[in-house]
């Protein structure tokens, strides 16, 4: 099972919607503050998102690499689908968004590539909004073990950080009659130092935001880039 797949199937389980819900909160205010009409949300997950910027009527749909969660999105009433930025025509958008960690599931080789693509679809002056882990949110936050459990599932998720990667491996246990069928996989996130998310050619940093969320600390950082 594709491992995005599956974080969809356990994500009641975890909830922190919340959290999530300050995240949201956040990000919608600077979209306010910049008048934008058209957002594309790379990485839209269950579609909760798609849904405020649909209910402040700006044109909106996601992307993600997740069907279980793209169906969810679509479930209740946004436009989701998981297509690749490349299949959108250029300078279609006034605004992208990854929201909740996106860029930290990219390693460094790959991020001049996504923010490439980011640029592309972009129109002239646009603005490429998103938010990225902390050290602090790694280490004291992401890091350790959890577990969830109810009348039929059973969740055992352990993390580690090391060398600016954080893996994170999966245990799903699902009742199926008198038995239970195990699920496994495993996610890996990478940490990205701020100083070189500035240096991404194409776009001007605006500004940034510290955030807590889960921690006594600030766990993200939320960046706001416009299109040179």
């Amino acid at each position: 099972m594709n491992p995005l797949d599956l974080y969809a199937k356990i994500e009641p389980l975890i909830g922190f919607y919340e959290q999530y819900e300050i995240l949201y909160q956040t990000y919608l205010r600077y979209i306010n503050a910049l008048h934008i009409g058209s957002v594309l949300d790379v990485g839209c997950g269950n579609g909760k998102f798609l849904k405020h910027l649909l209910d402040r009527e700006i044109d909106a749909e996601g992307i993600d690499r997740s069907a279980s969660m793209v169906q969810r999105a679509n479930e209740i009433g946004v436009r989701a689908s998981c297509k690749e930025l490349e299949d959108f025509e250029a300078e279609r958008f006034e605004c992208v968004t990854a929201v909740a960690d996106v860029l930290n599931y990219l390693p460094q080789k790959e991020l001049a590539a996504f923010f490439h693509s980011i640029h592309r679809v972009l129109k002239p002056k646009g603005y490429f909004v998103c938010d990225v882990n902390t050290l602090y949110g790694f280490e004291a936050v992401a890091e350790g073990v959890m577990r969830f459990e109810d009348e039929t599932r059973f969740l055992c998720i352990e993390a580690n950080y090391a060398d600016k990667e954080l893996l994170t491996h999966i245990a799903f246990f699902e009742k199926e009659g008198e038995l239970y069928r195990k699920q496994n996989g495993q996610i890996r996130q990478y940490f990205h130092p701020l100083g070189e998310l500035k240096k991404q050619e194409g776009f001007r940093l605006e500004r940034t935001e510290s955030l807590k969320l889960f921690g006594e600390s600030p766990d993200k950082t939320l960046l706001i880039y416009q299109k040179r």
